[in-house]
C-alpha cells in the first residue's frame, strides 16, 4: 500500500529533544504520529496554558500554595501518570460500569456519595461581569471562596470518568483496543444505581475547621475521615488542643473565646452565654447529630446582631456566614433553606427577619440527622445529612410555635437611640479573623475539658437536643456561666402561637359545635370573626376544612386551664364534634343525649 504519509514521525523524544516539527504540524499529527494520550497531554499542559483572572485571598487567610510552571525538564523526569484501564464489550457493560464505579473509590480522586447522590466540593465564585443584573434564584447569598457541594450530572461525571480512567472501545479496522472517551450511557448506569453496590467513600460534610470527633478526639489532618464522613479542607495550621486538658485551662481558653463578643451589649448573662454556645457549637456542628437555633434579636439596627453569626462562620469557615433573604411564604422560606442544606452551607443566617418566623422545614432539620428537600427548578426530593448550623437575626425577633422551643435566643441593648454609631476598641470582625486558630483551638479545649472531667454539672435535659446540651450547654455552666437557655418560661409565654390559640378558645363557644357550625355564625359574630380571621379565604369564605385540622392539631393543649376537647362524631351529619373543656367542667361530657348539637352562649 502507498504511505502518503512518506515522512519521518516526530516523536515526543524529538520534542523534548528541542527538535522542530514540518510545518503544519499540530496535535493531530500527533496521535498519527504514535504519541500516547499522557504524551499529548504533557505537550498540551506545556504550550498551552488558559487564562485566569488573578484572584485575591480574604485577609487572614493563608496564601495557596502555587505549583510551578512545567517546563520540558521537567517533564522529562515526571514519568506519566497511569489511569486504570476499563475496556467497553457490548453485552458487558455492567462490568465497566463497575469498574467506573471502583475507579471513583478512591479517596483522592475527590467524589463521593451523599445518600443517592454523587457529589464534589467545589469553592463558590460570584461573577464580577454578567451581561444582566439577577438575583440569585436561590435567594441565598455566599462569599467568594465558600467551600460547597455540588451534584455530578451526568456530562460532570462523564468528564470525570473520561479524566480519571483510560476507556477503551474494540475497533475492527484495526482488530484491537483503541482509548475513547467515557461513554455516556457507563456514566448514566452509574448516577442510576442510587447508592446501590456503591463503594465511593461517603460524605456527611465539608468542614473547614478542625472539630472533635464522637469519641472526644481532634479531627484536624486535612482530608477525608473515614470514621465521620467529614472531609476537612485547607492547609492552614492549626494549634495543638490538649488531651487532657484541666478546668483552668478550659477557663483560659473561655477567656480566649470571648474576645471577639467583649463589647457586644447582652441584655444578661444567659445571653452571653448563648453567644459563647454558639462559637463552640460553629466548630462542633458537623459532629453532633443535632443543634438548636440560635436566635439574635435586639430592638433596633446597627447593635450587632448579624456580627455575632459572623464571627461564629469565620471560626468554622474563615469567611462571614451564607445569608438567606428572609420571606414571610413558609414554601418559599423552604426552598431557600433547602438550597443552602443541598450545598452544604456550615452556617446559614436568615438575616434580618421581619415578620414572625415560622417554619416546619426549620423544625425538622433542627430536629433531625437527615432531612428531605426539594431540589431548585425540579419535583425531585433528596435526603441529605442535616449538618447545618442555623441561626437567624431581626429587630425584636418573634419565634412561632415547635420553633420556639428548638431556639436558643441571643438578646441584645444598646439601650441608645442610634447604636450604629457607637465606636469600638477593636474590629471584631478582624480580630475573629486574624485569631481564628486560637479561637477554634479555645472551642476544642472547653470540650475536651469538660469530656475529661467527666462531664459533670450535666444540665436538665433538652428534647431533641440531648448531645447538644450534655456537652455544649452543659460545659458551660460546668464553668460558672448561666443557662444558655435562659427564661424559658418567658420565651414560651411570648410564643404568638399560644396567643392566637388562647384568643381562639376565648371566642368559641360555651358548648359542643361542629366546624360548620363556626361558619354559619361567623359573620354575625364580631370576635369570633376577629379571631378567626386566619382561616377566612380571600374569597371571604370560612375554611371549615382548615379550622377543622386546626382543631385537630391543638386538641388538648392546655392555655390558662382551658383546652379544646373532641367529642363522639354528630350520627346524622357525621361530622366531627368540638367543644372549649376546663374551668372545673366535666371532661366526660359528650353529645351523646344531643344528636343535634346546638351551638352554646357566645
Amino acid at each position: 500500500m502507498l504511505n502518503l504519509n512518506s515522512h519521518a514521525p516526530y516523536s515526543f523524544s524529538d520534542w523534548q529533544a528541542g527538535k522542530a516539527p514540518k510545518k503544519g504540524w499540530d496535535c493531530a499529527d500527533a496521535i498519527d504520529d504514535g504519541w500516547t494520550r499522557d504524551q499529548l497531554d504533557a505537550f498540551m499542559r506545556a504550550t498551552a496554558r488558559p487564562w485566569s483572572p488573578p484572584q485575591q485571598k480574604p485577609a487572614g487567610e493563608p496564601a495557596e500554595r502555587v505549583r510551578a510552571v512545567e517546563t520540558i525538564s521537567t517533564l522529562q523526569t515526571e514519568p506519566p501518570r497511569l489511569k486504570p484501564r476499563i475496556n467497553v464489550v457490548k453485552g458487558e457493560i455492567h462490568r465497566a460500569v463497575n469498574q467506573a464505579i471502583a475507579v471513583l473509590s478512591n479517596r483522592d480522586f475527590g467524589i463521593f456519595s451523599r445518600a443517592d447522590e454523587l457529589v464534589r466540593p467545589v469553592t463558590h465564585s460570584t461573577p464580577t461581569q454578567t451581561l444582566t443584573v439577577a438575583k440569585q434564584g436561590e435567594n441565598v447569598s455566599r462569599p467568594d471562596g465558600s467551600v460547597i457541594v455540588t451534584t455530578l450530572t451526568e456530562a460532570a461525571l462523564t468528564e470525570a470518568l473520561t479524566e480519571a480512567a483510560l476507556f477503551m472501545k474494540f475497533n475492527l479496522r484495526v482488530n484491537d483496543f483503541v482509548a475513547c472517551d467515557c461513554p455516556p450511557e457507563v456514566a448514566k448506569m452509574v448516577l442510576a444505581r442510587k447508592g446501590h453496590n456503591w463503594t465511593m467513600p461517603r460524605l456527611k460534610a465539608v468542614i473547614s475547621a478542625p472539630t472533635l470527633r464522637p469519641d472526644g478526639t481532634v479531627l484536624s489532618e486535612p482530608g477525608y475521615d473515614a470514621e465521620t464522613g467529614l472531609l476537612l479542607v485547607g492547609e492552614r495550621l492549626w494549634r495543638h488542643v490538649p488531651e487532657s486538658p484541666s478546668k483552668r485551662q478550659a477557663v483560659e481558653a473561655l477567656a480566649v473565646l470571648s474576645e471577639p463578643i467583649a463589647a457586644l451589649p447582652f441584655v444578661n448573662e444567659s445571653d452571653r452565654a448563648a453567644a459563647l454556645a454558639l462559637l463552640i457549637t460553629s466548630v462542633l456542628r458537623p459532629s453532633l447529630k443535632t443543634a438548636p437555633m440560635f436566635a439574635v434579636s435586639a430592638p433596633s439596627a446597627g447593635t450587632g446582631k448579624s456580627l455575632v453569626v459572623d464571627i461564629a462562620a469565620i471560626m468554622a469557615t474563615g469567611r462571614r456566614a451564607a445569608v438567606i433573604t428572609p420571606t414571610p411564604d413558609e414554601a418559599e422560606l423552604e426552598k431557600r433553606i433547602g438550597a443552602c442544606a443541598l450545598a452544604g452551607d456550615q452556617i446559614m443566617s436568615i438575616d434580618n427577619v421581619t415578620h414572625i418566623l415560622r417554619s416546619d422545614q426549620l423544625c425538622q432539620m433542627l430536629t433531625q440527622d437527615e432531612v428531605q428537600v426539594r431540589v431548585l427548578g425540579s419535583s425531585k426530593n433528596v435526603r441529605i445529612p442535616a449538618t447545618s448550623l442555623i441561626c437567624a437575626t431581626g429587630n425584636n425577633l418573634t419565634v412561632y410555635g415547635d420553633l420556639n422551643r428548638r431556639t436558643i435566643q441571643i438578646r441584645l441593648d444598646a439601650k441608645c437611640e442610634r447604636p450604629e454609631e457607637r465606636r469600638f476598641e477593636f474590629d471584631a470582625i478582624d480580630l475573629a479573623m486574624r485569631k481564628r486558630p486560637e479561637l477554634v483551638a479555645a472551642a476544642l479545649t472547653v470540650e475536651r475539658a469538660y469530656l475529661s472531667a467527666g462531664v459533670p454539672n450535666r444540665a436538665s435535659p433538652m428534647g431533641g437536643f440531648e448531645d447538644w446540651s450534655d456537652l455544649v450547654r452543659s460545659s458551660l455552666i460546668w464553668l460558672g456561666l448561666a443557662d444558655c437557655r435562659g427564661d424559658v418560661g418567658a420565651q414560651r409565654a411570648a410564643d404568638p402561637e399560644k396567643d392566637e390559640l388562647a384568643e381562639i378558645i376565648e371566642a368559641l363557644p360555651n358548648g359542643p359545635f361542629t366546624t360548620r357550625d363556626i361558619a354559619l355564625r361567623i359573620a354575625d359574630s364580631p370576635l369570633l370573626r376577629e379571631a378567626l380571621v386566619g382561616f377566612i379565604e380571600r374569597s371571604g369564605t370560612f375554611s371549615s376544612k382548615r379550622f377543622g385540622r386546626y382543631l385537630a392539631r391543638y386538641a388538648a393543649t392546655r392555655i390558662g386551664g382551658r383546652w379544646i376537647e373532641q367529642l363522639p362524631r354528630d350520627s346524622n351529619s357525621n361530622s366531627t364534634v368540638w367543644r372549649v373543656a376546663g374551668e372545673g367542667e366535666d371532661q366526660s361530657s359528650s353529645l351523646s343525649d344531643d344528636p343535634e348539637p346546638e351551638l352554646a352562649g357566645w
